[in-house]
């Protein structure tokens, strides 16, 4: 929150003042009313303070190296350019990322309010208001549009309408205003609300990845086995100091480290999702979904939710082996009255630690505490939205599984072909200087030391792009053995570098 404040204090600077602005994504008019309404910024201040940061950021990056450097000219102006355009382009969507990511949040609120809410609507007389119900149960919510909605209950004490309050709402979820904007169109009946599966944008966007996800891996394959290659030549051929081809691997993190954040760990905020959590923690997951699927079985034979939670455990008890202690500990705390089930629920989060799990054991306690003897029914849609989850990430998994084989190719392939690149240094570095191969011995005896501290830091300048990119391919995949897979692949540089680079000495 500290950061947002800075970010747009540091925007209305410029309110008051023609400057030149610099735009990079087209908002539209709910965007534009958010950055008013939330943020009290416009977005033209935003676009002049990209201005500034870029034009600050190309001069000092431009003057730095004029001074500092050996590079050409045009070569500056090109790093420069593309440097500056990044950092000011990450600056002028801050707000933009930060909106989109709790309106992401939000979504995942959004499957479990449905739910709770058709409960909460079938428990309630012909005669309630159905709409002050509805903000009444937003406003209980702890999360980010539960004080708006706390707002809206002090105006409608003061005498506004709930529907024209609910109507005049913008929320950083397009599919929440969408939801209540349905409510109100059907004077908040829920049988005729659309809660398929499909129309949430949190699934559309799952889909439009796995679509993507295999040409984005490669691109992340390219720059992994390319960008190595390249810098070999381009320090080759430009004689940059030896000490530049060290700044090569955090360059190379960094374009790496962007790369995957941008294309491969997108942050879904699916409920049911676990791609990029250990085995262990899938199978713990699967443990914590038929424990509930037996309860919510249980719960429909009319049993209390305290019966029902320790016939579910005693029927599952010898399936859920990584569960088994900490829900025994629960259930003992049951038998021995020292706690209520809500309580129970409260402390079985604390000891799950998950945030995944808190969200669903917080609204099955809602809808437990609503209405016990309907609550089967809406936990079993719970279970019926996570089963979904699982199917897209079994979809994911089998495009990984697909991309598995090329990904260990080009991990034994390029700690190959860079040893090659880089052990022939020597005999491109004397093509280039024009060194009479017969007098080559006394040039070598001669050069001695700075060949060596060359070669030096061209090994540990491949060995770091080497590690690097072989860390990054097995992410990809999500290999749990990626320490011993990238011990290969640096044994192999390592004596693939030395071999040719003893034949090439060898040669000449």
């Amino acid at each position: 929150m500290l950061r947002n404040e800075r970010y747009i204090k540091f925007c209305k600077i410029f309110h008051n003042h023609n400057f030149p602005k610099l735009k990079f994504k087209e908002l539209n008019d709910r965007y534009k009313a958010i950055y008013e309404i939330e943020y009290d910024i416009n977005e033209n201040d935003i676009n002049k303070a990209s201005f500034l940061l870029f034009s600050l950021t190309f001069f000092s990056i431009f003057l730095v190296s004029i001074f500092f450097t050996k590079f050409t000219l045009l070569f500056i102006i090109l790093y420069s350019f593309i440097f500056s355009l990044i950092i000011s382009y990450k600056f002028n969507l801050h707000l933009f990322n930060v909106i989109e990511k709790m309106g992401a949040k939000l979504n995942v609120h959004l499957y479990l309010i449905k739910i709770y809410y058709s409960l909460i609507q079938n428990s309630l007389k012909n005669d309630s208001d159905y709409s002050l119900n509805f903000i009444k149960l937003i406003s209980e919510y702890e999360f980010g549009i539960s004080e708006d909605f706390k707002n809206i209950i002090k105006r409608i004490q003061e005498g506004a309408i709930p529907e024209e309050q609910l109507s005049k709402l913008i929320t950083v979820s397009d599919d929440f205003n969408n939801y209540v904007k349905e409510l109100i169109l059907f004077n908040f009946e829920n049988d005729h609300l659309t809660n398929e599966f499909d129309k949430n944008s949190l699934e559309k966007n799952f889909k439009i990845y796995l679509k993507q996800i295999e040409s984005k891996l490669s691109i992340i394959f390219f720059i992994c086995l390319f960008y190595p290659l390249g810098s070999s030549f381009l320090m080759l051929f430009h004689k940059f100091d030896s000490l530049f081809s060290i700044l090569l691997i955090p360059v190379l993190f960094l374009i790496l480290h962007f790369l995957f954040k941008k294309f491969i760990k997108f942050d879904h905020y699916l409920i049911g999702l676990l791609n990029d959590y250990s085995k262990l923690e899938r199978k713990k997951f699967n443990e914590f979904l038929l424990l509930l699927r037996n309860f919510a079985l249980n719960l429909k034979q009319n049993l209390s939710p305290e019966k029902s939670f320790i016939n579910s455990y005693s029927q599952c008890k010898s399936q859920i082996s990584l569960l088994s202690k900490i829900v025994h500990k629960h259930t003992l705390r049951i038998l021995n009255f020292t706690c209520s089930f809500e309580e129970m629920l409260d402390f079985l989060k604390i000891d799950l630690k998950s945030i995944r799990y808190d969200l669903i054991l917080d609204i099955i306690k809602r809808i437990i505490k609503q209405d016990a003897y309907d609550s089967s029914l809406k936990i079993l849609e719970i279970l019926k939205i996570l089963n979904q989850h699982r199917k897209l990430e079994k979809k994911l998994e089998l495009i990984l599984k697909g991309e598995k084989f090329k990904i260990l190719f080009f991990l034994f392939l390029l700690p190959i072909v860079i040893g090659v690149i880089g052990g022939i240094f020597p005999f491109f570095s004397f093509l280039i200087d024009n060194i009479d191969l017969n007098n080559s011995f006394e040039y070598i005896y001669q050069i001695n030391f700075n060949l060596t501290k060359d070669m030096f830091f061209l090994f540990i300048s491949l060995l770091g792009c080497i590690n690097l990119s072989s860390h990054y391919f097995l992410k990809v995949i999500n290999l749990e053995r990626r320490l011993f897979l990238i011990l290969i692949a640096n044994t192999l540089y390592i004596l693939i570098f030395f071999m040719t680079y003893l034949m090439v000495i060898t040669f000449f």
